[in-house]
């Protein structure tokens, strides 16, 4: 399983070319560079992907379900411009792109027929207090471009995340009400609230919030100790964990949880309560790691 593994990266050296399929995804900045790489699915090592848009969104980037294709938001080339959605296929950097002005963040369906897209639906502009202020997620069928308004509720996207249950029937997203609570709500594709989660945050990873088709993983806000919280969608309950590290979570997969590790080049893995810490990535030189995102199908 990739979590129980570990890898030493020289991010100035990986090969730049396609490939089939990836097991993960890390967006990362170095001193001198910006790279997207994946970890070959086939030849278990880590490659930059090539042929991406200078103005990719880096903290947006994730893998769709069967790890074929990146999904990330990015300006034109020439960095004008509204915000798109791009889904970048790795064996052949063949590219779909759905464009508007108010899109924040996206997820691929698990059969990778629909995107989730957080966006901005606000009338004002942008700032609280002055205008009307809407959060809403929309789903764009990628064979047609056809987009359908599912969900809106008075807030901002400031803690944005979306996720798809792997069985691709309900949703998970975070946003900021007007009254300036962090609020992570559950829907499914009709639209219908299944469950509203207040000062209940979760991670910005495509694959990191849902652990089954029932239970997501969140954080609490305001942050006091931040330890993790398993909540049973159909019942609410929770199942609280134990914090002990207070360096921050990059995923969580598996039953494992990706946070930097005692150096700034070591990232590793604990479990969900912050114990058993095993080595997972280490970047040399350091990097600033902006997003991770790991196929389920890579732990099982």
């Amino acid at each position: 399983m990739v979590v129980h593994r570990s890898w030493e990266i020289a991010f100035d050296a990986p090969a730049s070319r396609p490939v089939r399929a990836a097991r993960m995804v890390v967006a990362a900045h170095g001193l001198d560079r910006d790279a997207v790489l994946v970890l070959d699915a086939d030849s278990d090592e880590f490659v930059t992907v090539p042929g991406l848009p200078a103005h990719l969104s880096r903290n947006t980037v994730s893998l769709s379900s069967d790890g074929t294709r990146l999904v990330f938001l990015s300006r034109q080339d020439d960095g004008a411009g509204p915000m798109r959605v791009v889904l970048h296929a790795l064996a052949t950097g063949a590219r779909q792109e759905f464009v508007s002005d108010g899109f924040v963040r996206a997820a691929l369906s698990p059969d990778g027929s629909r995107i989730a897209v957080l966006a901005d639906l606000s009338n004002g502009p942008g700032i609280p207090g002055e205008g009307d202020e809407i959060a809403g997620i929309v789903l764009i069928e990628t064979a047609t471009g056809a987009r359908q308004p599912l969900w809106s509720a008075e807030g901002y996207w400031q803690e944005d995340a979306i996720s798809w249950s792997p069985d691709g029937r309900l949703l998970a997203a975070t946003y900021l009400t007007l009254d300036d609570v962090i609020t992570t709500v559950v829907l499914d594709l009709s639209g219908k609230v299944i469950g509203v989660y207040e000062d209940r945050v979760a991670l910005p990873g495509a694959h990191s919030v849902w652990t089954s088709d029932r239970e997501i993983i969140v954080y609490p806000e305001p942050d006091d100790e931040s330890p993790l919280i398993a909540i049973d969608v159909p019942t609410g309950s929770e199942r609280r964990f134990t914090r002990r590290n207070f360096s921050g979570y990059l995923a969580i997969t598996g039953g494992r949880v990706v946070r930097p590790g005692s150096s700034p080049e070591r990232v590793v893995t604990t479990d969900l309560n912050d114990t058993d810490e095993r080595p997972f990535l280490t970047f040399r030189p350091a990097v600033s790691i902006e997003a991770i995102d790991i196929v389920p199908s890579a732990v099982r």
